[in-house]
């Protein structure tokens, strides 16, 4: 297995349970794009389709999930009959050249192994003047997650996984893609309560099956401590957006 990323399929039963769409950031996709009647687009990592579900809606655009996890796109299928959807590698797209006329993948690209054959991939199935956009996280942002006070081991982690946003932008520009730019969101600040500690109990992040069971129990105490204590836990998100169109 992709040692980036984690066995979702084990994980896919339980998904839905701790993570969520996040309209605030499917918002921020359609900043960048006007979609037309035959407009198409393919969301790569879709996962249970939660952002794939919330981004056709808004954009009233037709879009195709792709996930590699048979497990989560089960769930998917449960949601929408009319989501067509695919099981395959994003390193390997199953479609033709020019076939999209937008790529998009949410807190993705941590997950894949060649990042650079992947957007090479996602170059050959744009329409011309079709654009691309990765949502991720800088390094910076990383730091400042409310889960890296609790367990200070995934900032390490997730800073090897991430690719800087330079890095990034270097690849995409490498691969044949031009107007390269990033921007940097904060969302709304969120008061976390029990449904956060839930989350975390369950591990509903990624990077807390990379640390050690000492540090993840340890962390957990610390959480619950602080939740115990009626501290305030208010959470203040960042995310980063890597544009980039096919010349």
């Amino acid at each position: 297995m992709n040692e980036k990323s984690i066995n979702y399929e084990r994980f896919s039963a339980t998904y839905d349970s701790v993570r969520d769409g996040n309209s605030e950031m499917v918002s921020c996709l359609l900043e960048g794009i006007m979609p037309t009647s035959s407009f198409l687009a393919l969301d790569i990592g879709c996962g249970t389709a939660n952002n794939t579900i919330l981004f056709a809606e808004a954009a009233g655009a037709s879009v195709i999930g792709l996930d590699l996890s048979h497990g989560m796109l089960k769930k998917a299928s449960l949601k929408v009959d009319s989501l067509p959807l695919v099981q395959a590698d994003a390193e390997s797209l199953p479609f033709l050249n020019t076939s999209f006329d937008f790529v998009f993948m949410t807190e993705v690209i941590h997950h894949i192994t060649n990042v650079e054959t992947a957007l090479s991939e996602i170059h050959r199935v744009l329409n011309d003047e079709g654009r691309v956009c990765i949502v991720t996280q800088s390094h910076k942002q990383i730091e400042r997650r409310l889960t890296s006070r609790f367990f200070p081991d995934t900032i390490t982690i997730d800073k090897s996984r991430y690719p800087k946003i330079t890095h990034l932008e270097n690849y995409l520009v490498g691969t044949g893609f031009s107007k390269v730019k990033s921007r940097t969101y904060t969302f709304r600040s969120v008061r976390l309560g029990r449904n956060y500690l839930e989350t975390i109990e369950n591990r509903g992040y990624s990077m807390l099956h990379k640390i050690s069971n000492s540090a993840f129990k340890e962390g957990l105490s610390m959480l619950r401590n602080a939740m115990w204590e009626n501290e305030s836990l208010d959470n203040t998100v960042g995310y980063t957006y890597v544009w980039a169109k096919k010349c």
